[in-house]
């Protein structure tokens, strides 16, 4: 079992790479293998909309988005960490989530209407992990991963949803959080297994 956390943070060591790393732990502590990559640290060009047809063939610019393509692919499950700017991802996240745009390709039926299904062959499950600071509604990223889960073949399994306004204190000082952290990484890395 292989477990990739990718910390789309531009701080190491805080709340959102924090509660990454402990949903991580529980992962090992059930058997997998876990990994981490963070997204600022990758030189990752932004999408140039360069193919006429989106055919899932991949993208023809090599850079640190390759690291992910090959994640989205060895992976069996992602656990995926954003903190909460301006009631999106980062920008970092987005980034990469932007960049997956070549993973899905365009299938029109019989009947004419198109429809685009993901060009990456395994199937992984995932956790989003969303920090907020000083808002309250840190749920406002699902729809942001719900609707680019299909072209990375991610089915998202659960969510660690905080902020520091609603805990009265950073995420990463929680006792309750990192060991529900924890718990969930274990029950993923179980989930794996079956």
């Amino acid at each position: 079992m292989n477990v990739v956390g990718i910390v789309g943070s531009p701080r190491k060591h805080m709340n959102t790479d924090v509660l990454v790393q402990r949903v991580l732990d529980g992962c090992r502590e059930a058997g997998a293998t876990v990994a981490t990559v963070y997204l600022n640290d990758l030189d990752i060009q932004p999408c140039q909309a360069c193919r006429e047809e989106q055919d899932g063939s991949g993208c023809i610019h090599n850079d640190g988005m390759d690291v992910l393509y090959e994640a989205f692919e060895m992976a069996d499950a992602l656990v995926l960490g954003t903190p909460v700017y301006y009631n999106s991802v980062s920008a970092q996240m987005k980034l990469m989530i932007d960049r997956s745009y070549c993973l899905a390709r365009c299938v029109v039926s019989p009947v004419g209407k198109a429809h685009y299904e993901t060009a990456v062959e395994k199937r992984k499950k995932g956790i989003v992990v969303a920090v907020g600071g000083s808002g309250t509604n840190p749920k406002c990223v699902l729809p942001v991963f719900t609707i680019w889960a299909p072209e990375v073949n991610l089915e998202i399994v659960d969510t660690l949803l905080a902020t520091e306004a609603q805990l009265g204190r950073p995420p990463m000082e929680s006792a309750d959080l990192l060991d529900a952290a924890f718990a969930k990484g274990v029950t993923l890395a179980r989930s794996l297994s079956e």
